[in-house]
């Protein structure tokens, strides 16, 4: 890996985050220390109310402060990919694995990277180790899903999402990205329905807003042009966005 993953700036923070951090403290025999989970909080607080350099120097103190927590690495490495840093994250995730060699968590995390990537069968075989050794993980279902798709399986791909639905039920991402996958596959009005239902709900989520959209748009052409150009050029941008899309709930984009 030739990126050099570089300081992160400390701007001056506001006093709700300066707040924020001394909440962290904990105390400890043999002297005091932040909390990492409430570190966590912290920064998913942070990066929430659109601090985002605050997020990212609080995920990496996290992780810098206790390397040998996987979750921790996944985490940092997911918040500098949402910042659009993908080299630094995957650098993150690649050391973390060389300590915890096989971890799910991480393995998954890589499959997320490698999916931005463009490389859907590495994440695929990635997102498939993962869900092994993660039985009752919706997130790497949902992961495999993505991948499926972006290679054309779209039957395994519904198989992927309604199993990470029947563990996560309530998941606004899973059954958006089952709602493409549908379209993917020829099943425009049953998209349709699906999105204008979670569009009730959740219909600040910019995603689900492009995707109902996208599907009512297809709807309103005849069925032999919904194969056509614009519907593929359309389909296409929905496909690069469910590439984006897996991973843990967090914040919505």
């Amino acid at each position: 890996m030739t990126a050099t993953l570089r300081r992160l700036p400390v701007r001056p923070l506001a006093l709700s985050a300066l707040a924020w951090l001394a909440a962290c403290a904990g105390a400890e025999p043999g002297g005091a220390r932040y909390d990492g989970a409430a570190r966590l909080r912290v920064a998913e607080a942070a990066e929430t109310s659109g601090q985002r350099d605050v997020a990212l120097s609080l995920f990496a103190s996290a992780a810098t402060a206790e390397p040998n927590r996987p979750e921790l690495q996944a985490r940092f490495a997911a918040a500098l990919a949402r910042a659009g840093r993908l080299g630094e994250a995957e650098q993150v995730v690649t050391r973390a694995l060389e300590r915890r060699r096989d971890d799910p968590l991480l393995l998954a995390e890589l499959a997320r990277l490698r999916l931005r990537a463009g490389a859907a069968e590495q994440a695929l075989a990635l997102f498939t180790q993962a869900a092994a050794a993660m039985p009752r993980d919706a997130a790497a279902r949902d992961g495999q899903g993505v991948a499926l798709d972006l290679l054309g399986r779209h039957a395994e791909a519904e198989r992927s999402y309604r199993e990470a639905l029947r563990l996560a039920p309530d998941s606004v991402a899973v059954r958006n990205n089952l709602a493409v996958s549908l379209m993917l596959s020829g099943r425009v009005a049953e998209a349709a329905a699906m999105l204008d239902q979670l569009a009730l709900r959740h219909g600040d989520r910019p995603r689900v807003r492009a995707n109902l959209a996208l599907a009512q748009a297809m709807l309103g052409l005849p069925e032999a042009q919904r194969g056509g150009e614009r519907a593929d050029a359309a389909l296409g941008a929905a496909m690069l966005r469910l590439a984006q899309a897996p991973g843990p709930e967090g914040p919505a984009p």
